[in-house]
């Protein structure tokens, strides 16, 4: 993970204008997120914020979109299956997208029960999302772990809360998102610095060259485009111009993703928008 290390050092905010309708606490990894949002939406409040969660059939795009103002998001995993890809996927996401910091919750505890090293089973998935969120500089070590519920197996289960309720509770101090003032410059060729996720990182990812089609979400945006100069291979980062078919609103600083058949293989950040 050095190159991760290496480009995310170099990502400096997320330039995240104010024309989207805004989440403050946004629920994304597997698809037991919608059984979590379901249950808020008949017994839970959301203690004066606004949770919100992308459906399961959600492309990469539609998943930054809907999380780029929020404020915090919870990171869901079913404690039978432990991080899916997708898991992976949410966090480079919302990395990108600017969430400012995630927690984890686990859902489906009771599917555990009986099961003899249930206890280590749940530290050891937790520990292995932390060292997820760590790898893309989401600050893993500090992140709440919460729990659908306790199970008489694990008497002494580490916990920042139980069930939703709990969860709102908790994140419902948030600080507000920061917000930049950055001047936005519309253009149509990006000068960029990429890195192309490594094929464990995501299964689509391919090689980027000249001529090579791309599709780019920045700021709620979509464009299509092809890459004009530059060549990397999946692991490697550096400089990508990208030339695309309609104009997208950045700043020098702004995050991007660039996403094939809707699924993240590349992460960026903008050096220069130019007509």
């Amino acid at each position: 993970m050095d190159l991760v290390k290496t480009f995310l050092a170099l990502v400096l905010f997320a330039a995240s204008p104010v024309w989207a309708n805004q989440i403050d606490v946004v629920l994304l990894g597997d698809d037991a997120r919608m059984s979590v949002m379901e249950q808020c939406r008949s017994s839970c409040s959301a203690h004066g914020n606004v949770l919100g969660a992308p459906s399961r059939s959600s492309s990469a795009s539609d998943v930054a979109s809907y999380a780029q103002h929020a404020k915090h998001a919870v990171i869901v995993i079913d404690a039978t299956q432990g991080p899916l890809p997708i898991t992976r996927e949410h966090i480079q996401i919302a990395r990108q997208a600017g969430v400012p910091s995630l927690s984890m919750m686990f859902v489906n505890m009771r599917g555990l029960e009986g099961m003899r090293d249930a206890g280590e089973l749940v530290e050891l998935v937790e520990l292995e999302v932390r060292e997820l969120m760590n790898a893309y500089a989401m600050d893993g070590d500090s992140a709440m772990v919460f729990h659908d519920s306790r199970i008489r197996v694990i008497p002494s289960l580490h916990t920042n809360g139980v069930g939703l309720q709990q969860v709102l509770e908790r994140v419902s101090a948030t600080p507000p998102r920061r917000l930049f003032d950055v001047a936005y410059l519309t253009g149509t060729r990006l000068d960029s610095y990429v890195y192309v996720l490594t094929p464990e990182e995501s299964r689509l990812s391919r090689s980027l060259a000249n001529g090579s089609e791309v599709v780019l979400w920045v700021n709620g945006q979509v464009a299509r485009g092809t890459v004009s100069a530059g060549a990397l291979t999946p692991g490697d980062n550096g400089e990508l111009v990208l030339q695309l078919t309609s104009a997208v609103k950045a700043t020098e600083g702004s995050r991007f993703l660039l996403e094939r058949d809707g699924r993240v293989v590349g992460m960026g950040v903008v050096v220069r928008v130019r007509s």
